[in-house]
């Protein structure tokens, strides 16, 4: 990435009321390199592992202790291929392996794409509870049709936290969720991307927000507490450059926490 981006970036930073991340698979190369080039300039680093038995196959080689002394934080993105069909106890075992994997860097945060059923949801949550992770660090995702919808009344019983996408709510025409009962207190985290013209379930560039799309990203910052993550959940450097670019000229406003402090 040029400098002037990162100087740029830099001299935004103390403007942000908001921990601003990025994903561990931004350039081609491998996690530690990604993350060394990345961290100057983010606050919260998120380790998108999205394929299971990669994932669990990770050495030192990929993971190495060194991440721990990068001035981030860190959050996990949970596999997208979550083995449900094995059921509950299965997947809880592979959330906390991949958990004990990243004990150097004590990710804060764990993103899931939920299961179908709601009672799925619920006899994870129990089980990481039982091994661990606190509920108020797994986050549910809204990913499609009306799931968040369907799985509210288990996120408030069992004091989940959740993460709004905003480019699966404009994809999924799931604006109506921000009037769920108490969800501004449960949103720990902002997914930021756009809908890919082309595409649409890909993740594009903020600059391709239409106009609908920078009025539901601006409601979702306003109502966004102070020292929440706003992840620029790109997978390429010239779209996490211009959604870099696109959430600035939005106006951030007062400073961010500093990386190591809690929001929760």
């Amino acid at each position: 990435m040029p400098d002037a981006v990162f100087d740029a970036n830099s001299r935004s930073r103390e403007k942000r009321r908001h921990i601003l991340a990025a994903p561990s698979c931004v350039f081609p190369a491998g996690i530690a390199e990604n993350c060394a080039i990345l961290a100057p300039d983010y606050d919260e680093i998120a380790l998108a592992f999205f394929e299971t038995g990669a994932c669990l196959s990770y050495t030192e080689a990929d993971l190495p202790e060194a991440l721990a002394l990068l001035p981030v934080s860190w959050h996990m993105h949970l596999p997208l291929d979550l083995p449900w069909a094995a059921g509950v106890e299965r997947v809880a075992e592979v959330i906390l392996a991949l958990r004990r994997k990243t004990a150097h860097v004590a990710p804060r945060r764990f993103v899931l794409h939920p299961p179908r059923e709601p009672q799925a949801l619920a006899g994870l949550a129990e089980l990481l509870a039982a091994g661990g992770l606190p509920p108020q660090a797994l986050l549910v995702e809204n990913i499609s049709g009306r799931d968040l919808a369907l799985h509210w009344p288990v996120i408030e019983d069992l004091d989940l936290g959740v993460c709004l996408d905003l480019g699966h709510m404009l994809v999924h025409g799931q604006e109506d969720f921000l009037a769920l009962p108490g969800i501004a207190g449960r949103t720990r985290m902002l997914h930021l991307n756009a809908p890919d013209p082309a595409r649409p379930s890909r993740h594009a560039s903020l600059e391709l927000l239409d106009a609908a799309g920078r009025t539901l990203c601006r409601r979702l910052l306003d109502g966004f507490a102070p020292g929440g993550v706003v992840l620029l959940e790109l997978f390429n450097e010239a779209a996490l450059s211009g959604s870099r670019r696109a959430l600035d000229s939005l106006g951030p406003s007062s400073p961010v926490p500093a990386p190591g402090s809690s929001p929760d």
